[in-house]
């Protein structure tokens, strides 16, 4: 009956030493699952708050795209605003280049008149209407010279 004791002792010997060895084997397998799930909390941490400043920065651009579309539409109310003030300020420009035109032409008419009565020779404002070619001549000879002559543009008034 020793020989079966015996033989029944060694084979719990050896399915002892099995579990032992499967104990540790499932120990380190417990350690290296804990170990993982805390890489993986701390990952969750991780990824939590960087979902968190990406939701803040979601919303911020949210509320600068919403700012920009308001600022647009300001804007272009007040270019639109800007475009017709240009144009009203063009059109009395041009309203008021009319008048001085027309102020200039009554001006040079009167002037002519009254060049036209006098009858001394030291004309110095150039006539719209000549009297003859030798005073025609007489002024595109004085305009010709005041292009070169300062002295002779400052005594003579010529026409556009």
């Amino acid at each position: 009956m020793k020989p079966i004791i015996s033989n029944c002792e060694n084979l719990l010997r050896k399915e002892n030493e099995e579990l032992c060895i499967s104990k540790q084997v499932l120990e380190k397998k417990i350690e290296e699952l804990l170990d993982l799930q805390e890489q993986y909390k701390s990952r969750k941490v991780i990824m939590t708050r960087s979902l968190e400043e990406s939701g803040g920065k979601v919303i911020q651009l949210s509320d600068l795209v919403a700012f920009f579309k308001s600022i647009i539409s300001d804007t272009k109310k007040a270019i639109a605003s800007a475009e017709k003030s240009i144009d009203l300020l063009e059109n009395k420009c041009q309203n008021l280049k009319e008048i001085i035109y027309a102020k200039d032409r009554k001006i040079i008419a009167l002037i002519d008149q009254i060049l036209s009565k006098t009858e001394h020779s030291n004309v110095t404002i150039e006539l719209e209407i000549y009297s003859s070619t030798h005073e025609r001549k007489l002024w595109m000879k004085r305009r010709s010279e005041s292009e070169h002559d300062l002295e002779t543009r400052k005594k003579y008034t010529f026409h556009p």
